[in-house]
């Protein structure tokens, strides 16, 4: 892996043959062609998805990392994207003058997991505002996705058979992430959990910079139970961790994704350990995304995985 930005398995030993998978060679096409996307689109033109930590959930850790000043570290890399080219909006221009947006942006995100926002869905974060990050400019930005968006989403081609899926033991049905996604929380349609809304949609809050969203990553499990994917690894995401990064995905349309600081939780998801397969979680929700991590160089052991 030394020197890989992008390591995509594509087939393996069945016997004596050595057998591709297309799924796997199609995964790694689509992410070559948005690698190869994102540089040939001018910066002032790239849609960015910047993605902080609340981990763990409930203890005011919103905007933490390992070994990094999130709000400094935050301002140093806006200033960065300005200086390159990259379409921020009306933020000031220069590193001081963004002196003290790291924290705005933290306090305006953690205003919006307040619960009655949260039920009020897009309109609730609209009319919250940005709080201490408007004066520079930065403006709400949140989404909901109803449970057929999301069943939509997660759902394979019909069409796909032995072609696609390569040799493997049994041919996945179109609903098969749906179906294992229900098992485990219910009916999409009568689900009421983490950041959902009165109506039964699923909310995905954020800020708005110009062409950069900001947004808190979703619970990896739930309070209380903080750690619970990591260890029951026949769950599933919950439906709004599913619905968040595929909206970025699809939606959204976001040309690459930062995750800021060690770390986050989405190589955590369940799926096979040894790589990839295109019904890992993992592999299912960050899908051809360039995806852009900024993690600690003294973690070799956490990082590989991660990669």
């Amino acid at each position: 892996l030394d020197g890989a930005i992008d390591a995509v398995p594509l087939g393996g030993l069945v016997g004596d043959d050595i057998f591709l998978v297309p799924e796997r060679v199609t995964r790694l096409t689509s992410r070559i062609h948005k690698w190869v996307s994102l540089r040939r689109t001018p910066p002032s033109e790239r849609r960015l998805a910047l993605m902080l930590y609340g981990f763990p959930p409930g203890v005011g850790a919103t905007g933490t990392a390992a070994l990094l000043n999130v709000p400094q570290s935050l301002e140093q890399l806006l200033a960065a994207l300005q200086e390159a080219g990259y379409d921020l909006g009306p933020l000031p221009q220069g590193s001081q003058a963004l002196a003290g947006l790291g924290e705005a942006l933290l306090q305006a995100l953690k205003a919006q997991e307040e619960p009655r926002t949260v039920s009020k869905g897009a309109a609730g974060v609209k009319a919250l505002g940005a709080g201490p990050a408007a004066p520079w400019g930065v403006t709400p930005a949140a989404a909901e996705i109803s449970p057929s968006q999301l069943r939509s989403m997660l759902t394979f081609p019909p069409n796909w058979g032995p072609t696609e899926w390569g040799p493997i033991p049994y041919l996945p049905d179109e609903g098969v992430l749906v179906r294992r996604m229900e098992a485990q929380w219910g009916s999409l349609n009568a689900y009421r959990g983490i950041n959902s809304t009165m109506a039964g949609s699923l909310l995905v809050p954020g800020l708005q910079l110009g062409k950069l969203w900001v947004g808190v990553q979703p619970l990896l499990g739930l309070e209380g139970d903080p750690m619970r994917l990591l260890f029951e690894r026949d769950l599933t995401p919950h439906p709004q961790y599913a619905a968040a990064y595929k909206w970025l995905q699809e939606v959204y349309g976001a040309d690459a994704l930062i995750h800021f600081g060690m770390h986050g939780t989405v190589e955590w998801l369940p799926g096979s350990p040894l790589g990839n397969t295109g019904l890992s979680w993992s592999d299912v929700l960050l899908g051809p995304l360039p995806n852009v991590y900024l993690y600690a160089a003294n973690n070799p052991s956490e990082s590989i995985i991660a990669k």
